[in-house]
């Protein structure tokens, strides 16, 4: 089953289950990948968590603020992730471009394979689909 950690926005998630429906149209329904979208609109801001002034995030000064900010997201993307993990979801999907910010620290504590945009989904996740 596809894990797909929504709500950031919302938008973004119906869309990429949408993608995926039509990546399968024209097949009979139980041929259709199983899915579930856990819609996690309560995850706090990420680019004011990044303090995203500039385009450069490698730039941007780590200071406690930022640190504490930084570290609010990753706890909230992490029960996301659990939850999602808990329900026997064999990788996940985030499809949210800036949560590619906690892609390192989200893959070190999460057991399963996570892909945070459309262009990770083809390498980590073709064999489970």
């Amino acid at each position: 089953m596809i894990g797909i950690l929504g709500g950031m926005g919302t938008q973004a998630g119906l869309d990429f289950c949408n993608k995926l429906a039509m990546l399968n149209r024209g097949k009979i329904d139980q041929e259709y990948p199983l899915f579930m979208l856990y819609n996690k609109s309560n995850i706090p801001g990420r680019p004011e968590s990044i303090g995203v002034q500039t385009k450069r995030f490698s730039d941007l000064p780590r200071n406690l603020k930022n640190n504490t900010k930084y570290n609010q997201v990753l706890k909230s993307l992490l029960e996301g992730c659990r939850s999602l993990e808990k329900s026997g979801c064999k990788f996940i999907v985030i499809p949210c471009n800036t949560a590619h910010y906690w892609y390192e620290d989200l893959k070190k504590k999460i057991r399963i394979p996570i892909a945070v945009s459309y262009t990770h989904l083809t390498l980590p996740t073709t064999p489970y689909v």
